[in-house]
């Protein structure tokens, strides 16, 4: 059983981009092989964060080049490192599509695309960058797991569980800062959803920055007799079918 969220604690919003940058350097300060890739996206992505704590010599910058991003990406991969790649969701899996299915799924490399600003969550950026297909996109190619955290603690423990699975990862973050509905620290595993609430009525699955939203709504239905029960399907593909 996973740890969630105090009522104090889910009141602290933070982004599950925010996650990336601090988390790839823990991995690196444990002796974890990361190495980061980026396309002029540092920023945004928080992979600045990692090369200012020490490692800018793991750093990658391909400039605005997503589809070299992926390629160097691999070519890493191909000399032992665990190789993350960071962008915007549209760019990182839309404009590099055909790199990642063709040089790291269908060679089964040690890739992570781990883009943030996913979804129309990220509002400001405009209908252009909000990206709804990449979790479809991702999920349809070979060898590639998909791992959607909910939130910041659920995105540190889909980085480090996409570091320990070998092969193709794909972890989606987004830009907007959200309520935590885990606890620090909570350890996730690949395959699982989790049950976050029980209920009776009616059942509500969801991933992503729609848990809280679910959880919400679920608080919604209570207030009119309806027990709803809420599913954080936090590994969309391989999908707890179980569950």
């Amino acid at each position: 059983m996973v740890t969630l969220a105090n009522a104090e604690q889910s009141q602290v919003k933070r982004a599950t981009r925010a996650a990336y940058g601090v988390t790839l350097a823990e991995l690196a300060g444990e002796g974890v092989p990361v190495v980061a890739v980026d396309a002029d996206l540092t920023g945004s992505t928080t992979t600045a964060k990692f090369a200012k704590a020490g490692y800018a010599d793991r750093l990658f910058n391909c400039g605005i080049a997503e589809q070299n991003m992926i390629d160097v990406a691999a070519g890493l991969a191909t000399t032992g490192n665990i190789a993350f790649t960071g962008s915007f969701a549209v760019f990182g899996t839309g404009r590099a599509y055909d790199q990642i299915r063709n040089t790291v799924c269908y060679s089964d490399l040690n890739v992570k695309i781990a883009p943030t600003h996913a979804g129309v969550s990220v509002g400001p950026d405009g209908g252009s960058h909000q990206m709804l297909e990449d979790i479809s996109l991702m999920a349809g190619l070979p060898h590639m797991r998909v791992l959607v955290p909910a939130d910041y603690a659920a995105a540190v423990a889909a980085i480090r569980l996409a570091a320990e699975t070998p092969g193709p990862v794909y972890v989606r973050m987004g830009r907007a800062s959200v309520p935590a509905v885990y606890a620090d620290g909570v350890e996730l595993e690949l395959g699982r959803a989790y049950t976050l609430r029980e209920g009776s009525d009616v059942t509500i699955v969801a991933c992503g920055v729609e848990v809280e939203q679910a959880l919400a709504a679920a608080d919604e239905l209570a207030a009119e007799g309806v027990s709803a029960e809420v599913i954080d399907a936090f590994s969309v593909k391989p999908l707890d079918r179980a569950t």
